[in-house]
């Protein structure tokens, strides 16, 4: 197994991208520490994971909030008395909201759980990795931050950050052999897309989003994306295994797309079917259009989380 003896914490990990890499960590011989914002769901992942005979613990953290991070890192330390691999994966998404309908409070909250979460992370883990004599950190970004989507200009601005302050990261903790690099998802399905509505204008919406859309939401990014088919977790947790084993001990400093190709022909957008590139704005705007509706029913906005 390629992570034997070593001890991983991983953020985010009660659902999605996050207990995907947990899972396959823990298959692969890696004591896991859980971590993530909902109790119930870390009890989930922890439960398949040690059915599976994996080593696993849990502790609730909400990555905006630094105590929470210190806590995560001690308690890690605490339970495996070691730490060698940390993943940043915990993240909020923009949702598409305009820069005139986002507010302060909104951007803030993004900007302290993806971009300070991140860097916080990696400041209390730090000095544990070198007491191990090296580790490796994994920080999950997005194509957002290397590419333009409509509405997404704080998502973006969160992503990019979270590339760029990695390659400095990983300049300034060589010397230790703390290798860090950046995994950039594309188009991955950790939810189906009504959820992520409901989410955010409520369950009472539910039938009607999907009586309205339910039979015009292929994945709208796969319009240009070469491979044809959806991300998974676990898409993401492979490359992650690699990254995290010592078969990457030379690799550092870097972004691994995994996007199906999608940014490798970003260029080549223009020459994508002129129908199919129209009947996808009109859905994403008739979509948009929906949705500031409901939550002016409901009275109020928000951000997935």
């Amino acid at each position: 197994m390629r992570l034997t003896g070593k001890v991983a914490i991983v953020t985010g990990s009660g659902r999605g991208i996050g207990a995907g890499i947990a899972k396959m960590f823990a298959r692969e011989g890696a004591r896991v520490m859980l971590a993530a914002r909902t109790e119930s769901q870390l009890e989930e992942v922890a439960r398949k994971i040690t059915d599976d005979g994996g080593t696993v613990r849990t502790i609730p953290t909400d990555v905006s909030k630094p105590e929470d991070l210190r806590r995560m890192v001690k308690e890690a330390g605490s339970a495996f008395g070691r730490l060698d691999i940390l993943v940043n994966n915990a993240g909020v998404t923009w949702f598409g909201k305009s820069v005139e309908e986002g507010t302060e409070e909104l951007y803030d909250r993004l900007m302290d759980t993806n971009l300070k979460g991140m860097w916080m992370g990696c400041h209390y883990a730090v000095p544990e990795m070198k007491k191990a004599g090296g580790g490796a950190i994994l920080n999950i970004a997005s194509v957002h931050g290397v590419m333009g989507f409509n509405r997404q200009s704080a998502y973006a601005a969160s992503k990019g950050g979270i590339i760029a302050g990695s390659r400095s990261l990983a300049v300034e903790l060589a010397p230790f052999h703390i290798r860090v690099n950046v995994i950039s998802p594309g188009a991955i399905r950790v939810r189906e897309p009504v959820d992520q509505v409901v989410q955010r204008v409520g369950e009472q919406f539910r039938a009607e989003f999907l009586a309205r859309f339910g039979d015009r939401m292929p994945n709208m990014r796969m319009v240009f994306q070469p491979l044809p088919i959806v991300g998974v977790p676990e898409d993401i947790a492979y490359c992650a295994v690699y990254l995290a084993s010592d078969e990457a001990r030379f690799v550092t400093g870097a972004n691994f797309m995994v996007d199906g190709g999608l940014t490798a022909q970003m260029a080549q957008m223009k020459e994508a079917d002129p129908e199919v590139k129209e009947k996808r704005r009109r859905l994403s705007e008739e979509i948009q259009a929906w949705i500031a509706e409901k939550e002016k029913e409901r009275g109020r906005g928000g951000v997935e989380g």
